[in-house]
């Protein structure tokens, strides 16, 4: 078995999620999470998430989150064997404690573990991609953005990923909100790109571009491979792609 309990618990440590849980039944949950029991921990967090007492609350979802995620991690063949996407329900129930968290206290205390949700999300949606498996890449995407809903990044890769199944309006609306932010960051010459999303950036301009080509949108293929030049100063194929634009 991988070291999972040794790769998340830190987590619990750092962002002090302990300290933050003061219901005796969260504590459950929490300990048994220490032990490495996970899928009895995932039990009791869906057992609260079903109870009307504590489904609004963020902390249940954000344990079923971490379980999901220690057993996604995990090499016991029975875990594996019981839980066929643990990584997906990981996002998904990442995003549901986000949406409940109406203070935002359980994202501020819990950032590392956030952070690593999007790294794992990207990664996830990017092997869907290789795969031409768009729709579960278009998926993958939504769940991201339930818990980084303003991350430009991901919205511009889903307008793509929704340009690649036709969904045209969809991508119209995605790219129009999203390719501005990233054009106007990037120009600062102080911006630093989030090293968990901006991987995704390179492969959707591209195709971007690409498309715009393809259908006759000749400016709008220029004007777009020249902010792809700030994106991406070096990059000799978006160089060559721009002088061939007639």
């Amino acid at each position: 078995m991988k070291p999972v309990l040794v790769a998340l618990f830190p987590f619990l440590l750092a962002t002090n999620v302990f300290g933050q849980i003061d219901n005796p039944e969260f504590t459950a949950v929490a300990k048994k999470f220490e032990k490495g029991n996970f899928e009895s921990a995932l039990e009791s967090a869906e057992s609260l998430i079903d109870n009307d007492k504590h489904r609004k609350k963020p902390e249940p979802y954000l344990w079923a989150s971490m379980c999901y995620y220690a057993i996604h991690n995990s090499d016991l063949e029975k875990l594996q064997e019981r839980f066929s996407a643990p990584l997906k329900n990981a996002l998904k129930y990442a995003g549901k404690a986000v949406q409940k968290d109406k203070d935002n206290t359980i994202v501020e205390n819990n950032l590392e573990y956030f952070e690593t949700m999007k790294r794992e999300g990207v990664a996830f949606a990017k092997e869907y991609e290789a795969s031409d498996d768009h729709r579960k890449a278009l998926y993958t995407y939504k769940q991201i953005l339930n818990f980084v809903p303003n991350d430009p990044y991901v919205l511009f890769a889903k307008g793509v990923s929704e340009l690649r199944q036709s969904a045209t309006y969809d991508a119209e609306k995605d790219i129009a909100e999203s390719f501005p932010v990233l054009d106007q960051r990037y120009r600062d010459i102080d911006y630093v790109p989030d090293p968990a999303t901006s991987p995704l950036l390179k492969d959707a301009v591209v195709y971007y571009i690409d498309h715009l080509i393809l259908n006759a949108y000749v400016d709008s293929a220029r004007t777009v491979a020249m902010t792809a030049r700030v994106f991406f100063p070096l990059d000799e194929g978006i160089k060559a792609t721009l002088e061939g634009i007639k």
